[in-house]
């Protein structure tokens, strides 16, 4: 019995300290909650948390809100998510539909504010490119396929969303239009 009683105990000795030691990487931080709120952001290196007491929060996955990326670890490195995350259509002057894919490239740039300026980051991040471009199409004219067009439009919605984003940690650095498509099924490919 007392063997048993040992083995417990040790087996659970060793899973608080696997719970209590986190690694941060290079260019990553973690922001940690202590009973729900937020406690402290730390930086590269091995921390002691309390384990059942403090948890790492971090930012939940574009498909799946339910999971955080990097298991809580935020990384502060550029990383690119695609836009839009839904069946999405846009429409122009004319009324015509159109469906856009894209490539957004961004970084973190505060995890306090990314965490807990949103709810939901990347649902964020995809509602204000959809409201930037759902402007930018209505002000579209004929004969826009010219490579200059096509950088000046992605350079305006950076701008824009930079407007916005930097109110949520987020930098964004480019906007990449990969294809627009009519709703007469004419694909314009831009990459």
């Amino acid at each position: 019995m007392s063997f048993l009683f040992a083995a417990i105990l040790i087996t659970a000795v060793i899973v608080l300290c696997f719970k209590a030691f986190i690694v941060i990487e290079k260019d990553e931080e973690a922001v940690i909650e202590r009973f729900g709120s937020f406690n402290r952001v730390i930086g590269e290196g091995v921390h002691l948390i309390i384990p059942f007491f403090e948890k790492m929060h971090g930012i939940e996955t574009p498909e799946n809100h339910r999971l955080y990326l990097y298991n809580g670890k935020i990384s502060l490195q550029k990383e690119f998510f695609e836009f839009p995350n839904d069946n999405r259509e846009f429409f122009g002057k004319d009324k015509s539909n159109f469906k856009i894919k894209a490539d957004v490239v961004y970084q973190i740039t505060d995890p306090y504010k990314a965490v807990y300026e949103t709810v939901y980051l990347f649902d964020a991040l995809n509602q204000l490119f959809a409201g930037i471009i759902q402007k930018k199409l209505v002000d579209l004219s004929e004969g826009t396929d010219s490579f200059e067009f096509i950088q000046s439009f992605e350079d305006e919605c950076v701008k824009i969303a930079n407007d916005y984003s930097t109110n949520w940690g987020v930098k964004i650095w480019e906007f990449n239009l990969k294809q627009i498509v009519e709703a007469n099924g004419i694909r314009h490919d831009f990459e």
